[in-house]
């Protein structure tokens, strides 16, 4: 058992029984980065479907990988193979660092289309969702960040995902801006930094994002949002009005959860990854923040 997970609660465990737990990335004993695979009910029958990757906040120091697990088995229910990924964070690889985190991401999307077959999804409908510094080497990987030189066990063109959904993204790392403190090479810091990375060449991406965010403004999100759009990137930006961290997640803000999926559900339609049914849900956001009860 590895030793992030032997740090779980009782109920962690319990969400992650039904998973099935793969390594892609092996460590030092005990210590094997694993993604949890969540599997539709009769997935052989059907044809190959979308594949989700989860990778958890934190801010590259702690975090736990059940914190998308909510949504992970949502979207199983919707016939999509959903993974929590493992990646090093401070907590569980103190020697880590936040440059190791985006290479992880890396190569958990490497490992699940190169095992795309016996997983049973298609390879060309992988998307990526994270959350705070989840959502940066998620961002990382779709923007093909040029991170530290590592060999890699695949022989893959395509490194990239088909598309990322990111929730309260940390987007660049500059002195005394929340977690800075973090990287003690700033070279590090610039090569997580989203905006060196602006180019309309990046696969359709969908950022969620709290106007109260405390750690990253939404002025900031707007001016990335901006830069992007000038250059035609198939990007979009949605603003939750009231919002700061973590109101996406569903123990935090069940009503806030539920705009976001509807949020992410229309992206994953209008992409062709996932089309809605006539069951989905169409809540709409509710602006302030005392009118949701």
């Amino acid at each position: 058992m590895q030793k992030s997970i032997k740090l779980l609660g009782e109920r962690e465990k319990q969400l992650l029984e039904s998973a099935q737990s793969l390594t892609y990335r092996p460590l030092k004993e005990g210590e094997d980065l694993v993604i949890h695979f969540y599997f539709p009910k009769e997935l052989k029958d059907k044809s190959p479907g979308p594949v989700f990757l989860f990778f958890n906040s934190g801010a590259w120091d702690r975090g736990s990988v059940i914190q998308f697990a909510p949504h992970a088995l949502y979207y199983v229910d919707r016939g999509a193979v959903c993974g929590l990924v493992e990646y090093r964070n401070k907590a569980s690889h103190p020697d880590s660092d936040p440059i190791q985190s985006a290479q992880d991401c890396q190569l958990a999307i490497q490992f699940v289309r190169h095992h795309a077959e016996s997983l049973h999804v298609d390879p060309d409908r992988l998307v990526v969702f994270g959350g705070g510094a989840g959502a940066n080497i998620a961002a990382c990987a779709a923007m093909q960040a040029h991170l530290r030189p590592e060999e890699s066990p695949y022989n893959l063109s395509k490194r990239c995902p088909d598309a990322a959904v990111l929730f309260s993204t940390i987007i660049d790392i500059q002195k005394e801006n929340f977690g800075s403190d973090l990287f003690g090479d700033s070279g590090d810091a610039r090569r997580l930094s989203l905006s060196r990375y602006i180019s309309g060449n990046i696969p359709p991406m969908l950022m969620i994002h709290g106007t109260l965010d405390r750690f990253v403004s939404i002025r900031e999100a707007r001016l990335f949002a901006e830069r992007l759009e000038r250059k035609r990137a198939p990007f979009e930006l949605v603003e939750f009005e009231g919002r700061d961290q973590n109101f996406f997640n569903m123990n935090t803000d069940p009503v806030s959860y539920e705009a976001a999926l509807a949020e992410v559900n229309r992206f994953l339609d209008e992409k062709g990854i996932l089309a809605k049914s006539d069951e989905d849900d169409e809540s709409r956001l509710i602006s302030w923040r005392e009118n949701d009860y």
